[in-house]
């Protein structure tokens, strides 16, 4: 079973790629909290997270950096050769559900780093994408219950 359950504080920049199979994608870094065996101090480790789609677009548009997230998906492994012909591995989280932990301040605007164009990149084109056919729905600002 590959489930990973997270917790965790938006570390980066959000932003909307869109790959040249016109898929949205947000690629980002949450911090989550951890306390070590041997002393109990806490140790925060940094998380990459590849969230894709309707959920990509609504993530940037109604978050930011230092907010407080969950999130909940899989442990995906890419492989990939680097210019000397080594091989090379990048892990991160496949996001499949968000939860937003905090509730948006009264007025607080919608993310200026939200573009309803976003920003075209080359992405492997082996990535699965899971949540192509989600039901879910970007939200109007007034439909929000925060």
């Amino acid at each position: 079973m590959n489930k990973v359950w997270l917790t965790g504080r938006i570390a980066s920049n959000l932003e909307l790629y869109v790959t040249q199979s016109n898929k949205n994608l947000c690629e980002f870094t949450i911090a989550t909290n951890r306390f070590t065996t041997s002393n109990g101090e806490q140790v925060t480790d940094f998380v990459r997270c590849l969230v894709w789609n309707k959920l990509a677009e609504c993530l940037v548009k109604y978050q930011k950096k230092g907010n407080l997230i969950g999130v909940i998906g899989r442990i995906n492994v890419d492989t990939f050769q680097d210019k000397d012909g080594k091989n090379r591995y990048k892990t991160y989280v496949q996001v499949d559900e968000l939860e937003f932990l905090e509730p948006k301040k009264k007025d607080e605007p919608v993310n200026d780093n939200f573009s309803e164009t976003p920003s075209e990149i080359d992405a492997p084109k082996d990535i699965t994408y899971s949540n192509d056919d989600l039901p879910f729905e970007v939200p109007d600002d007034e439909d929000l219950p925060y």
